[in-house]
């Protein structure tokens, strides 16, 4: 998985975590997945004029996480190596208050190194 090629944005915006998908189970519904193995590598964040954390969102399938190594950059300080979470389909979730202070202050003007997580 160390090997794993990040793709990112190079513009602007946070683009969608899909993009890390490593590993899909189909179902036999077009567009709906069992489950979906996501990962993400150390990477670079050149994005320009926006929040960099991982924004509020729902899913439209629960989303389990676990952190393995390095540190979550939604919850920095709280969502150690070894810790997971579940969010069931639809619920509302989203980095801590300190990483929000931290992601709406930051300049966005030079890139980022980020990883591993």
């Amino acid at each position: 998985m160390r090997l794993f090629m990040a793709v990112n944005s190079v513009t602007y915006d946070h683009p969608d975590p899909s993009i890390g998908t490593v590993l899909s189970s189909y179902t036999s519904t077009p567009g709906l997945a069992n489950v979906d193995f996501v990962i993400f590598p150390p990477r670079w964040l050149p994005a320009e004029g926006t929040f960099r954390p991982p924004w509020f969102h729902r899913n439209c399938m629960s989303e389990f996480m676990g952190l393995l190594t390095g540190s979550y950059d939604a919850k920095p300080d709280s969502f150690v190596p070894g810790a997971s979470s579940i969010h069931n389909r639809y619920i509302p979730h989203g980095p801590d208050a300190a990483a929000v202070e931290t992601g709406t202050e930051r300049d966005t003007s030079n890139p980022e190194r980020w990883g591993p997580t």
